[in-house]
């Protein structure tokens, strides 16, 4: 059997490359974030009570709810690991080993080589997909209910809200410029199935993805993002965000980078799972938050 929402959440690691990435850019957002991998800590913080008897109810009920065919929160989750693996596969692709390295922090980072504007363009897209499909399964809703995912993206907090700020730094602003996300319809524009099949993400994510076929596909994911850039427009202006903030937020965790943000971007994706890490505690905390509800 595999693994239940909140085992998987004591598995993250408590201090890796991804967790350094995830400390810096989270300065750039109100609240910050909290590396949250106990799940006992995370039942008392939604609870307000560190009862031992109640907790365990908590949990037992959430392991439950977990363990439910018939629930969202583990697809949820295999929707955030398709896109740690398709990323891995991606930014892989694009190191070429045994050059010195940028990073003081790693002894041999390699050359990056950045996928061009378009192929990055469809990356960010569907990264945005697979966040409004978990979101979909974690709420019980249908695939394509596209309002309901731009409404809820202004209600994100905590995880959920510096996964999103580390998806407009590190796939929008750092390969892209400042000017992303104005820029985003247009490249989307220029991209057909030859362009698709040349990413692994949409490779590992088809299947994933509600309709039959490349056109159905882009279509779904050009929807998607049409929601989510007008609530992302407003995210970059109220935070005043960039990708030189970006970079100096970085700085203060994983040390100098004297390379361009748009090979730091490429590093990113090839050595962090920003995305996964903060999709399991955010899927962990609505799950508890539902558990609590009901005991």
């Amino acid at each position: 059997m595999s693994a239940t929402v909140l085992e998987r959440l004591e598995r993250l690691p408590r201090r890796n490359l991804t967790v350094l990435a995830l400390k810096g850019v989270s300065t750039l957002v109100p609240g910050g974030w909290h590396n949250q991998t106990s799940p006992e800590e995370l039942i008392s913080d939604v609870l307000g009570s560190d009862d031992p008897e109640l907790v365990q109810q908590v949990r037992a009920r959430a392991d439950e709810l977990s363990r439910a065919r018939h629930e969202g929160y583990r697809r949820a989750l295999s929707l955030y690991d398709a896109v740690n693996r398709s990323q891995k596969a991606a930014g892989g692709l694009r190191v070429l080993a045994n050059v010195a390295g940028a990073l003081p922090l790693v002894k041999r980072v390699a050359v990056l080589t950045p996928a061009s504007q378009t192929l990055q363009a469809v990356d960010l897209s569907l990264k945005v997909a697979a966040e409004m499909l978990a979101f979909t399964q974690v709420n019980g809703l249908p695939g394509d209910s596209f309002a309901a995912f731009g409404d809820s993206l202004r209600e994100y907090t905590g995880e959920a809200r510096v996964r999103m700020a580390a998806l407009v730094c590190f796939d929008a602003l750092l390969p892209l410029g400042d000017n992303a996300l104005h820029r985003l319809d247009g490249l989307l524009g220029q991209v057909g199935s030859r362009e698709l099949h040349q990413l692994p993400s949409y490779v590992g994510m088809a299947s994933l993805l509600p309709g039959r076929g490349d056109a159905a596909h882009l279509s779904f994911v050009r929807r998607g993002v049409d929601q989510w850039l007008g609530w992302a427009d407003g995210f970059v202006g109220d935070l005043g965000l960039s990708g030189q903030r970006a970079v100096r937020a970085l700085e203060t965790t994983i040390g100098p980078w004297h390379g361009g943000m748009e090979q730091l971007a490429t590093f990113l994706d090839a050595f962090t799972d920003t995305y996964s890490h903060t999709g399991v505690q955010a899927v962990a905390r609505r799950l508890v938050e539902r558990a609590a509800a009901e005991i």
